[in-house]
């Protein structure tokens, strides 16, 4: 029987680490145990001379040279794993960051969680404090953007939402309507905001008894704003976000003012519409959108946009 993609994929995977531990004895896979696996890249531990480390197989050059170029421009931060190796264009090799995810503890030890929180809010007010200069963002965009700059990304998501808000009959009460509304009200605001490099994938991080150990997975970085920073950044439990925005206050040097919250808030709804639009594929016409992207729920996108628009205050 033929393999399917994701079995011969992850057999490859292993197969070039494997190849490059047979030329480096100072690399072991032997008695490491091994992470799940998502449904692009692979993740394989090794060790080290004792440390723990993180090969990273790439189902895509481009998302490697992402990664890359994010683990270059955060790395004097102390946030983001320490690149070893990228001399191949789709492995690297980077430090293992220790710790668990916040959820993880927030019925077991609340206090400690929104501990982890407050930290969590001041890491990623520090990413987007560091400068990306006019040539790395034109390099950054030129190489890696299909739909363009930051103006021309947004743009096309607002774009596509409103074709399914027209067509497909699960988006089209007044609710989705009213979202694509505010977005567009708040594009200016977002548009006026200096560009930094962002973590779209913000959640991808792991803290340790209330205290912020890192973020991974950077593949999936943007050029941005403060606004697209907090959109994918921001939680969504009342308590979480209060101590959340305290840290990230304490780190920009002022309170959040409503304007930012609002651009903020319109920031998360245009990253639920490229999720309902398939990831930038679907415009409401049938048969259309990626394959392996299913359908978006109503129910539950309406729910995160009115959890959203709850806790950041914002009446849209």
């Amino acid at each position: 029987m033929q393999e399917d993609w994701p079995t011969r994929f992850s057999r490859e995977a292993f197969e070039r680490v494997d190849a490059f531990i047979a030329d480096h004895p100072e690399y072991t896979r032997e008695g490491v145990e091994q992470p799940g696996q998502g449904s692009t890249n692979r993740v394989v531990f090794a060790r080290r001379d004792g440390e723990l480390v993180v090969f990273k197989v790439f189902c895509e050059e481009e998302r490697k040279q992402r990664e890359c170029f994010a683990s270059r421009h955060w790395s004097d931060t102390g946030l983001v794993p320490q690149l070893i190796w990228d001399n191949d264009p789709w492995m690297m090799i980077m430090a293992h960051i220790p710790g668990y995810f916040p959820g993880s503890i927030r019925d077991s030890a609340r206090e400690v969680w929104l501990d982890s929180c407050r930290e969590v809010g001041k890491a990623s007010a520090t990413l987007i404090c560091v400068p990306l200069s006019a040539a790395a963002r034109e390099e950054f965009e030129a190489r890696f953007y299909e739909f363009g700059p930051l103006e021309a990304y947004l743009q096309r998501i607002l774009e596509l939402g409103r074709g399914v808000q027209a067509r497909d009959p699960d988006f089209r009460d007044d609710f989705w309507r009213v979202s694509l509304d505010f977005i567009e009200e708040q594009l200016p605001s977002i548009f006026s905001e200096p560009r930094c490099l962002y973590h779209q994938d913000a959640g991808n991080l792991h803290v340790a008894d209330g205290k912020f150990m890192g973020f991974f997975d950077l593949e999936m970085c943007r050029v941005g704003c403060h606004a697209m920073q907090l959109a994918s950044s921001a939680l969504s439990e009342a308590d979480a976000w209060i101590r959340f925005r305290e840290g990230w206050e304490s780190v920009i040097g002022q309170q959040l003012t409503a304007e930012q919250l609002r651009a903020a808030c319109a920031g998360q709804h245009l990253l639920d519409w490229r999720e309902i639009t398939r990831y930038m594929s679907y415009d409401g016409t049938p048969g259309t959108g990626f394959s392996w992207a299913d359908p978006a729920d109503p129910v539950r996108y309406r729910s995160g946009i009115e959890v959203v628009n709850r806790t950041l205050g914002v009446i849209m």
